[in-house]
């Protein structure tokens, strides 16, 4: 026998080894036990109510394309979408995408982020950030407002601000921006235009 049982007093303490019968003595029920519990959004304790609201808004709209999965088809969404498994088709998202896993077709949102393993092959285009980390591998054109850029690209670059080519980054194609900064060892094999 376990040294604690459920106790309402406790919050439902269940001690593993714990059986069904001593769960049942103690005032639980299967339905108790196999009912999962709802996540609830993780708040900030200073997160006004208006606050709280818009991140469970959030929370609510966002897509997940899982790890296991692959999805063909247009993608079309409001809140955020995370692709980590496979897309063959386009996204248009009126919020951030991720990618942790690989996407045939091009890519629309406001703030796009490639993450180290990430492939794309498909033009992109943000309206504000677009971020490739170490790792990621893009076979396309870009645009964006302002690009950090660790990846592999393969495309032409269109940036209408700043444009942060660090030391691991190598782009085969052009580049037009207002501005640019590279670190020693980023590799460019193509025209830089300066707007």
């Amino acid at each position: 026998m376990a040294m604690f049982k459920k106790n309402r007093n406790l919050g439902g303490i269940i001690q593993v080894g714990d059986t069904d019968e001593d769960i049942m003595e103690t005032g639980g029920s299967q339905d108790e036990m196999a009912a999962p519990e709802a996540v609830p959004v993780k708040e900030d304790v200073w997160d006004t109510d208006d606050d709280k609201a818009a991140k469970r808004e959030v929370q609510e709209q966002s897509t997940v394309i899982g790890k296991a999965a692959a999805f063909t088809g247009d993608l079309t969404a409001k809140g955020p979408i995370t692709i980590a498994g496979t897309v063959q088709g386009n996204i248009e998202c009126e919020s951030k995408v991720c990618i942790q896993g690989e996407v045939i077709g091009n890519i629309t949102g406001k703030g796009v982020l490639v993450t180290g393993g990430g492939k794309v092959r498909g033009n992109i285009v943000s309206s504000t950030d677009l971020v490739l980390q170490v790792g990621s591998a893009v076979e396309g054109d870009m645009q964006a407002a302002e690009m950090t850029l660790e990846g592999s690209i393969t495309g032409n670059l269109n940036c209408a601000g700043n444009l942060n080519l660090g030391a691991k980054s190598v782009v085969a194609g052009d580049i037009s921006t207002k501005d640019i900064t590279t670190t020693l060892g980023a590799h460019i094999n193509g025209r830089v235009e300066m707007k």
